[in-house]
């Protein structure tokens, strides 16, 4: 394509490029476009005479039975998980033990506190962690963990992740604390 030529005051021609011609053109298009959704346009979008709401029905492929309900991953913790559970602990990969590991777990929505591990060492130092919970996929729980407030200096304070994922009638303890060795657990319920 050639560039337009465009005369202005004074008899100056101004050239206009091809790019900005197409430009403007594709703009034209995508207004025109967005007309024809924003306004309902398009032969499938039917208005239902009998909703007395006025809004319109939507797209054929969306079932009027389906909701975000059916589609929404679960937020509250399965019963499967509630409980006391109690087992030894170990990092770096089962080459270090590190005592007791005693979690309780209650019902919580995600950005609630989900539970507290305490972690009992071979010398009786106890440590405890607050887990909050961020999320309950069909395998696992995700939660966040912090030391609790009080906890001696031997304890690690960082915010890490952990996961609990149910193993028969057991649940696996993961930390992905690298500070701390990564530290994990088969917990059997105790309560």
């Amino acid at each position: 394509m050639s560039a337009t030529s465009a005369q202005e005051g004074g008899g100056r021609v101004r050239r206009l490029s091809c790019s900005v011609a197409l430009a403007v053109a594709g703009a034209m298009a995508a207004v025109t476009i967005g007309s024809v959704f924003v306004f309902h346009l398009l032969p499938d979008w039917q208005r239902d005479d009998d909703d007395s709401s006025g809004a319109g029905a939507g797209p054929p492929s969306v079932s009027a039975s389906s909701t975000a309900a059916d589609s929404a991953p679960p937020t509250a913790v399965p019963a499967r998980y509630l409980g006391t559970w109690e087992g030894e602990g170990s990092a770096l990969d089962g080459k270090l033990p590190l005592g007791t590991f005693r979690l309780t777990v209650q019902r919580a929505e995600a950005g609630q506190e989900l539970g507290r591990l305490r972690q009992t060492d071979q010398l009786g130092g106890v440590c405890v962690d607050v887990l909050t919970l961020k999320q309950v996929t069909d395998k696992q729980l995700v939660a966040t963990s912090v030391g609790a407030k009080g906890n001696h200096g031997g304890c690690n304070p960082a915010r890490t992740t952990v996961r609990l994922t149910p193993v028969g009638d057991d649940l696996r303890y993961q930390s992905d604390s690298a500070e701390s060795g990564r530290p994990q657990a088969r917990l059997s319920k105790v309560k």
